[in-house]
């Protein structure tokens, strides 16, 4: 018998993920040729080139690492999703395959930014698929996710909170 599979998807978010990702490849190459051109005219022209040359990689490593962390977060964020009773399968704006079998799912998160599936792969670089609220179909999306991480017992937190421990009032800024 065939499984149900349900796809939402918003190619807005792959347009957006896209040229961020290229905004931060042309960066990274600026910053780069800067260095390699100006690096041999501070050292043989100025009397602290040297230095200079330091605070300038200094700048280009820290500007590196800064865009290879949101590079990072970028390859997390999928723009179309498949979810079944197996498993959860995203794609991400180079159209790599994310997927996560709902045993290997460590918890669900809820926040204003979105949704995530955090994998439960080896500590530094889990498996994590980030949903951002501008689907359009979000509220569904939500929704289905919930209820498939509850028929698997994941947990599920809003806000950093697990939901079973959430004070509904406090959500909705109901004083009780």
């Amino acid at each position: 018998m065939p499984e149900w599979v349900e796809v939402y998807d918003n190619e807005d978010v792959l347009v957006a993920t896209r040229e961020r990702v290229g905004r931060l490849t042309v960066l990274t190459a600026l910053f780069a040729g800067a260095l390699l051109s100006f690096a041999p005219l501070l050292v043989l022209h100025t009397e602290y080139g040297l230095l200079w040359v330091g605070l300038a990689s200094a700048l280009f490593f820290g500007g590196v690492g800064w865009a290879a962390l949101d590079y990072l977060h970028q390859r997390c964020v999928v723009w179309c999703v498949k979810l079944s009773m197996k498993q959860v399968v995203g794609y991400d704006y180079a159209r790599r395959t994310l997927h996560l079998a709902w045993p290997d799912v460590a918890r669900i998160e809820l926040d204003a930014d979105g949704l995530l599936i955090v994998g439960r792969g080896p500590a530094p670089l889990p498996t994590v698929l980030k949903i951002p609220h501008q689907y359009p179909d979000f509220a569904a999306l939500s929704h289905r996710v919930v209820e498939y991480a509850e028929a698997h017992r994941v947990e599920v937190h809003v806000d950093g909170q697990p939901l079973d421990t959430l004070d509904v009032a406090s959500v909705f800024g109901v004083e009780a």
